[in-house]
């Protein structure tokens, strides 16, 4: 089997396991994310979307995990890059 081959096949299991979760969450638990991604992840997300709605309100973060934790930190710019809320009604 070619290197081509393989990751096609992986690429295809990465998406089949993808789809059948509901949520992103539940998405990222089936693909084998740590619990420290996780959490990282769903504030920098909550972040990103807060920061849409509001300059008032703070990032929600962790700041002493997001300087010794290496998994909360990627989690959290992974999410925070990711999600978007829907900005079209604050324009």
């Amino acid at each position: 089997m070619t290197l081509i081959m393989r990751g096609s096949w992986v690429v295809g299991i990465v998406i089949l396991v993808a789809s059948c979760a509901d949520t992103r969450h539940e998405r990222l638990v089936e693909l084998g994310f740590t619990r420290n991604y996780l959490d990282g992840y769903q504030d920098g997300c909550s972040s990103r979307k807060e920061e849409a709605q509001t300059y008032h309100d703070g990032f929600r973060r962790d700041p002493e995990r997001l300087l010794t934790d290496k998994k909360y930190a990627s989690g959290w710019n992974d999410g925070f890059e990711q999600c978007y809320a829907d900005n079209s009604k604050f324009y």
